[in-house]
Order: C-alpha cells, then sequence, then structure tokens
C-alpha cells in the first residue's frame, strides 16, 4: 500500500507542507425505500457487537505470526497459504487456490479465494471481500533499521484473520446470502522494492483480476470490499480518495447503526481536504482495490493509515515537523508492527462492520447491472 496525493497513497497529515511529504511516503496513501430495506435487513447482523470473535479472529494473527515473516515467495508464506486454506476447509468450505508464476519476479503467486454460495452459485453475481497476507520484504533493505524481523501482525495479519471469521459467520448465517461472497486472500500487494513502487507491487491482485478477465468471470464481480491494517489499538477506519463514494455510504451507516461513528472517516479531517482541493491534489491510497477498480468493479478500502506512519518514514523536508497523535501508535513498516500493537477488539470491530454493511452491500451488488 502507498501514500498518495495519490501518494500506496497519501496518508492525509495536518497542513499543507506534510501533506506534499506524506504523499511520497507510498503505502498507500492515494433513497427512502432503499433505506427501509437496509433497517430491516439489518436486524440480522447481530446488533452492535455483531458476531465475529474477536478472540478468534486474534488466533489466526497469532497463527500466521508464527510463521515469521512472510514476503510475497517466501517458505514462510507458502506455510501460511496451507494454513489460511486448512481453516477453511474446516468450515466445510472449498478454497480455490490461483498460482501463477510471475514472469519478472521469477516468485510464485499465491492467491487463495472461497465461494459463499449465493441463490445462483455458478453464475449469480459476486461481492468479493479481501485482504493481502504478504508482509514487507524487509531482508537486505538498508532502510530497515531495526534489529529484529518485521512480522507485520497489522499489515498482513489482521486482514486475513478477519476473513476467516467472516467465512465462518457467512457459513453459519440465516438466512444465507442471496449473492456470492467470495472471501480473497492476495498475495503479492507489498512492493518488493522498500519504496513503493508500482511496477513491483499489487501483482497478486493485478494477476487475479486479469484471471478473472481471461476467464470470463469478471462481469460478475459487482462490488470489491478491501480490508488492510486491521487490528490497531484505538482502531478506526479512514476515508480514501480512490473508495467508491456509494460504498464508503454504506460503511458509514452502518458504523453509524452501530453507534461507532467516531471511529469511522475522521481522516482525512475537512482542513486536510480543503488543502487537497485547493491544491488540485487528487489524494487517496494505492492499494489492491485499485487493481480492482481498474478493472471496473466498484470497490472501497477499509483502512487504519493515517497517523500511523513513524517521524524517519515520512520523508521530511527541513523545516517540516513530524506529523505525531499522541492517540495513535506509530506502528508501520518497523518492528512494532507485532502481537503487543493489536487489540482483539479491533478485529472485531472491522468484521462486525462489513456485516453490519452486509444486507446494503447485498442489495447493492444484486442490483447492479
Amino acid at each position: 500500500m502507498s501514500t498518495s496525493p495519490t501518494p500506496k497513497a497519501t496518508a492525509p497529515v495536518g497542513n499543507g507542507a506534510n501533506v506534499l511529504a506524506m504523499s511520497s511516503i507510498v503505502r498507500r496513501t492515494t433513497t427512502l425505500a432503499l433505506f427501509a430495506l437496509i433497517v430491516v435487513a439489518c436486524t440480522q447482523c447481530g446488533g452492535p457487537s455483531g458476531p465475529v470473535d474477536g478472540g478468534k479472529a486474534m488466533a489466526h494473527v497469532k497463527a500466521q505470526v508464527a510463521f515469521g515473516s512472510r514476503p510475497f515467495g517466501s517458505e514462510a508464506l507458502g506455510k501460511t497459504t496451507d494454513y489460511l486454506e486448512g481453516e477453511l476447509k474446516k468450515l466445510g468450505l472449498a478454497p480455490q487456490r490461483h498460482e501463477v508464476m510471475h514472469e519478472k519476479e521469477k516468485k510464485l503467486i499465491r492467491n487463495l479465494y472461497v465461494q459463499i454460495d449465493g441463490d445462483d452459485p455458478k453464475a449469480g453475481p459476486v461481492l468479493v471481500i479481501g485482504a493481502h497476507y504478504d508482509t514487507k520484504v524487509y531482508a537486505g533493505c538498508v532502510e530497515w533499521k531495526h534489529s529484529g524481523p518485521f512480522l507485520g501482525a497489522i499489515d498482513g495479519g489482521g486482514g486475513p484473520a478477519v476473513l476467516l471469521e467472516l467465512a465462518r459467520v457467512l457459513k453459519e448465517r440465516t438466512p444465507k446470502p442471496k449473492c456470492n461472497v467470495w472471501l480473497y486472500f492476495i498475495d503479492a500487494e507489498e512492493s518488493i522494492t522498500w519504496e513503493w513502487n508500482d511496477e513491483k507491487a499489487l501483482l497478486g491482485s493485478q494477476a487475479f483480476c486479469q484471471m478473472l478477465s481471461d476467464t470470463k468471470q469478471l462481469s460478475r464481480l459487482k462490488a470489491f470490499v478491501l480490508l488492510d491494517l486491521i487490528g490497531s489499538k484505538n482502531y478506526k477506519i479512514d476515508k480514501d480518495g480512490n473508495s467508491d463514494s456509494r460504498l464508503q455510504a454504506l460503511f458509514a451507516t452502518a458504523a453509524k447503526e452501530m453507534g461507532e461513528s467516531s471511529r469511522v472517516y475522521e481522516f482525512p479531517t475537512p482542513q486536510e481536504l480543503d488543502y487537497y482541493t485547493s491544491q488540485g491534489i487528487k489524494w487517496g491510497t494505492k492499494d489492491d482495490h485499485n487493481m480492482f477498480t481498474r478493472f471496473g468493479v466498484p470497490s472501497v478500502l477499509l483502512i487504519d493509515f493515517a497517523r500511523r506512519v513513524p517521524p524517519h518514514l515520512q520523508n521530511l523536508k527541513p523545516g517540516q515537523a513530524a506529523q505525531i497523535d499522541p492517540r495513535f501508535q506509530q506502528w508501520w513498516h518497523t518492528d512494532e508492527d507485532d502481537l503487543s500493537a493489536m487489540d482483539s477488539d479491533a478485529l472485531a470491530f472491522a468484521g462486525n462492520l462489513v456485516m453490519q454493511a452486509f444486507p446494503a452491500l447485498e442489495i447493492h451488488v444484486l442490483g447492479k447491472k
């Protein structure tokens, strides 16, 4: 992921100068009838707490972290793929691997996905919910200033853990989904180079979308929801300038229904948005949802990125003050991205936000031509 105005896109910052500095970071911070249907359907979501169990999700994070650092092409990532696949099979699901050798990098892309059947499993519309499970390459990078490994508990572990919990919840859900749901575990999201490189990042989702296009399946996909950087203490969800505004509105409504509006879309602040507008800056986060958008699938990113980047990675220019908010730990791409930085409630919140929005997402998917 990269930050951008569009700097993996730009994580919005506190003032104009810092906005420009952060833009170079690159982690990817670049009707009444319908409402009535949504309200009725949402009574099946399990209420504000919801059905997603944060403790169970945390157990999945711990299992992934136990494999160590899990970059694209590594043996540890292969073991992680096996683990994710095994957990899905325990639920009685039939996960599918999409594996392809990347010609330039000579590494195997290990995408994994599974379908929760809707009313028409073979030809019906699909809602895709995804998260990357590879971690940042750090070995051999002079930019890595830490003695320990990069474990990626939040960045690479949290999102997939929530997907496994969503698999359990959707499999057990009554009534079953009306649309098909694909849970997609994404490989090769991280840039292979330390600094974000568009040619060496999002390789897994690019290969996956191309496969769906080549096999004439892409037209079935009506929406994509991406989870990234999920699991931090004092959790939140930031707004993203590269996401579909209609899908964002569904999640804002879901958060309000949960009584959690304060945790959603605080960032970027109105002042930051005014600055972007006045400077003609296109802001947003570069992440796997961009690839689905490029292939014509409306997409939305749920991410906790703003204010998580430590000062030494903010690419500050002389005279610029570091962006620090004492409410938020700055663990991004450091050895502090470990289990101690996490909160199981954050995992539960992300999953239950998706489930609270799920009836509205179904309506969106089923009504989209």
